[in-house]
């Protein structure tokens, strides 16, 4: 039997009765009579009470018309006018909006304060941006690199062997346990923009070497070692150093005074770098990143001069680690020397992503080792291989994206007649015939990147710091010439003119352009060890006495040079200058 709840929900909904026009229904005929005597009393007892006898008053008085206001314009807006659609309504009422607006800037006008707080909100918001790579500016078209003015300088020291600036600071560590503080001097917006600016060298500020002897300190500072790497926090407090006698050392980066040396490595220290910071990242202080040739690496915490701690490690290769670059404050990339990877690290998440940089059969010159790398965030990284090749990787796929050979060119073999103890002419004919020499290509000595533009930079022992474009897709890299010029009677330079040689390049087919044969001439005099890179940026200060950046002016570039390389000695170039080279690239002038 069926009931309410057994019949389905379609056919349980009841429906109202319908009224029709001449049958009313009986229910209220037959309450009508009641209704309307419960109507007359409710109204009688309304009459009774005073307040609602002066509203009766008070709307009956409005029927003569003498207390009725006239409508207001604001309201007669606000109401929908009559045929007036929903589309129309909205847009009277912006327009009274934007008039109500304009109105009050005329009467009040704009706060200077508020303004000027806005903007430094939204350059701090730019400056978060690109410290985390969520900003990309296309500048390398607008900076002239042939024209940049460039001065060396230099101590009574060996191979410069790591380079590190903090603006307007530059550091520089060679092989004979020297560390020296450099003021960068700052060029005017003339001297950037004229056709022969002035040459300023940098001016040596502090000079530490070996150990620093202190009788009442409790622990001696110092490094017993040639020093391999520096580096300078972003928030210019820190230096840290690290050398081939297993020592991390932090210094006071105001006066050069040691403040802790670490000893958690069991071998040289190759590679130093602090995360990048930005002013959401302050509290947090520095975090350092240090890889040695035990193949670890190990992050520190600098939050103060009295709370400078060791972390924890972290292992993956199988080879020495020869470089670091920080991407953000928990994440870096380093690159393994003989074991050809490149690692990507997440440090708080405890994971990591190899690359494998080999060769491929069809390349000419074979890869032997990873010897540098560049990050730019926030998902991608260069590294530079001593058969000479830069390759442009991803975090999202292990193959490299784009390889160019022989960035720097080839060293074509010497004569036999220089090399033979041979004589006899007819011999040396011989011997030409079986000679199966092939020219050696310039290994890739440093790379650095512009974090957050399309720039790279490269080095090698060919005298010249060549400059690549990262692509709009960032999927290649384009070449964009070198940095500077030999000049006429330039004193600086090697005075001869610039190389002939062109480096050959190649797209990640791998084929082969044929590369120059001449003797490498350049700027810079030895190998290129170590390069740093930071924007020259206009100071602007503002009506409160406040100082900020502006409008980016051209950047700086220094590298560190020497006669032998960082971390060998198999080649020794006797022409070569033990120092460092500083280069200021300007905009183009608009014409």
């Amino acid at each position: 039997m069926s009931s309410f709840f057994t019949v389905p929900a379609s056919q349980r909904k009841r429906k109202r009765p319908t009224d029709t026009p001449g049958k009313p229904r009986k229910r209220r005929e037959a309450g009508s009579t009641e209704a309307r005597d419960g109507r007359e009393q409710r109204s009688q007892r309304k009459e009774a009470r005073p307040r609602d006898t002066e509203r009766d008053e008070s709307i009956s008085g409005s029927d003569t018309g003498d207390e009725v206001e006239p409508e207001t314009g604001d309201e007669s807006e606000a109401t929908s006018e009559e045929g007036e659609t929903g589309a129309e309504r909205r847009v009277r009422l912006a327009q009274r909006y934007l008039d109500n607006i304009r109105h009050e800037v005329d009467e009040v006008g704009f706060d200077a304060e508020d303004l000027d707080k806005d903007l430094i909100a939204q350059r701090l918001k730019e400056d978060a941006d690109e410290a985390k790579g969520r900003q990309y500016r296309q500048i390398a078209t607008y900076l002239d690199f042939t024209n940049a003015t460039h001065s060396t300088f230099k101590a009574d020291t060996q191979s410069t062997t790591g380079v590190a600036v903090c603006k307007p600071y530059a550091y520089t560590v060679s092989r004979d346990k020297t560390l020296i503080k450099w003021l960068l001097q700052t060029p005017s917006t003339g001297e950037m923009g004229s056709a022969t600016p002035r040459r300023r060298r940098p001016k040596q500020l502090k000079y530490v070497r070996g150990i620093q002897i202190r009788a009442l300190a409790p622990q001696q500072h110092g490094h017993t070692g040639a020093i391999l790497s520096v580096a300078a926090s972003p928030d210019g407090k820190y230096v840290a150093t690290g050398g081939a006698d297993k020592k991390l050392i932090i210094w006071a980066a105001e006066d050069l005074r040691p403040l802790k040396t670490f000893t958690t490595h069991r071998d040289g220290i190759t590679g130093l770098a602090f995360a990048p910071t930005s002013s959401t990242d302050s509290g947090f202080g520095a975090q350092l990143f240090s890889a040695s040739m035990d193949r670890s690496l190990k992050t520190y915490s600098l939050a103060g001069e009295d709370s400078l701690a060791y972390v924890e490690t972290l292992f993956g290769h199988q080879d020495h680690i020869v470089g670091v670059s920080p991407v953000s404050i928990d994440q870096c990339v380093t690159v393994g020397a003989r074991d050809r990877k490149a690692l990507w690290w997440k440090v708080v998440e405890e994971s990591l992503t190899r690359f494998l940089g080999d060769s491929s059969r069809n390349d000419e010159y074979q890869t032997g080792s990873l010897d540098c790398v560049a990050a730019l965030p926030p998902n991608s990284f260069v590294t530079g291989s001593d058969s000479g090749a830069i390759s442009l990787w991803s975090v999202h796929k292990k193959k490299a994206l784009f390889t160019i050979q022989t960035a720097h060119g080839v060293d074509e073999p010497p004569p036999l007649e220089e090399v033979t103890s041979e004589s006899d002419p007819r011999v040396i004919e011989e011997l030409k015939k079986d000679d199966y020499r092939k020219p050696v290509p310039r290994g890739i000595t440093a790379l650095a990147a512009l974090p957050g533009t399309d720039i790279v930079l490269s080095g090698s022992w060919d005298g010249w710091i060549r400059v690549w474009k990262l692509s709009d897709d960032k999927r290649s890299l384009l070449p964009f010439g070198t940095v500077g010029k030999i000049e006429e009677n330039d004193t600086e330079g090697q005075g001869h003119e610039e190389a002939k040689s062109t480096p050959s390049s190649t797209s990640s087919s791998g084929a082969v352009a044929p590369a120059g044969s001449e003797v490498p001439t350049g700027l810079v005099n030895g190998f290129i060890n170590s390069l740093a890179v930071f924007e020259r940026r206009k100071e602007i200060t503002s009506e409160f006495g406040g100082k900020k950046e502006g409008e980016c002016q051209g950047i700086c570039i220094v590298a560190g040079t020497g006669k032998e390389m960082r971390l060998g000695r198999w080649m020794k170039l006797p022409r070569g200058k033990n120092g460092a080279i500083v280069f200021e690239v300007p905009l183009l002038r608009k014409e």
